[in-house]
């Protein structure tokens, strides 16, 4: 597998791990918040900021890496990221990963609102 390619998977499956982290204290926030169980609600709120602050530190590790390779390879990323073909091994992998990622952030969303609306509401 070419090196580039392996580095940009490598940050994509630590961002996988990250997100799974932070989608599974999120739906215990959740259940916290359904039992109306305000110390679990703050400590998992408080544990989740360490994953959130890695994918964060993710973000940046990223873009430095955008900057560091090939055009001809962050120009595939954009493409495959806006749903091109993958052409060959090393893209379907990336391409899958990034479609993995993107649908456990679409699963965290709903949550996350779930929680600041009802954290608006109590606080009225």
């Amino acid at each position: 597998m070419n090196e580039d390619w392996l580095k940009l998977l490598v940050q994509l499956k630590k961002r996988y791990s990250l997100l799974i982290q932070i989608d599974d204290l999120t739906q215990q926030m959740s259940d916290a918040l359904n039992r109306d169980d305000e110390v679990s609600f703050q400590m998992l709120l408080s544990m989740r900021q360490e994953p959130i602050l890695y994918l964060k530190e993710s973000d940046k590790i990223l873009l430095d890496l955008k900057s560091e390779l090939p055009q001809n390879i962050v120009k595939r990323w954009q493409e495959l990221e806006n749903n091109a073909e993958p052409i060959g091994q090393e893209e379907t992998l990336f391409k899958q990963q990034i479609n993995q990622n993107r649908r456990l952030l679409e699963r965290l969303v709903p949550f996350d609102n779930r929680i600041l609306t009802v954290l608006k509401n109590k606080k009225r």
